[in-house]
């Protein structure tokens, strides 16, 4: 199962996409790995066209959905309270998407930085792959 984070799906959604996440998040549809959690589910929806919405919708019915639960909400807060003390701030999504990896042992397929701030100067053992 691969975490696919809000970056990535966009990639793969537009047009013009980049190929290469486009072709591993094919992949990853192909082979019945794909995932996604409420807070990706809500970025896509909240940034999509109306015209959109429809696509968005399809290709989140071809992955498991990971609940994001009240445990959840209380390993993200304590996630956030800690990157605050390392002088780190990232959205709150990220740090949503980052809990859920973390509490499902799931790689996060993504094109974004925050990932790598939450794993490297946070410390924490986030499994990510990452696309520039």
């Amino acid at each position: 199962m691969i975490l696919i984070d809000t970056s990535a799906w966009i990639e793969f959604l537009r047009p013009r996409g980049i190929p290469v996440v486009k072709e591993r998040v094919a992949a990853y549809l192909s082979a019945d790995d794909g995932a996604f959690t409420c807070p990706i589910r809500f970025e896509l929806l909240s940034g999509a066209k109306d015209s959109e919405i429809a696509d968005v919708e399809a290709v989140l019915s071809l992955c498991r959905h990971i609940p994001f639960d009240a445990e959840c909400w209380t390993t993200a807060a304590r996630i956030e309270r800690d990157l605050r003390r390392h002088g780190i701030s990232v959205p709150r999504d990220d740090v949503f998407v980052a809990t859920v990896a973390l509490r499902t042992k799931t790689t996060v397929v993504c094109r974004d930085s925050h990932f790598d701030l939450i794993r490297d100067k946070g410390g924490l053992p986030l499994v990510l792959e990452q696309f520039s």
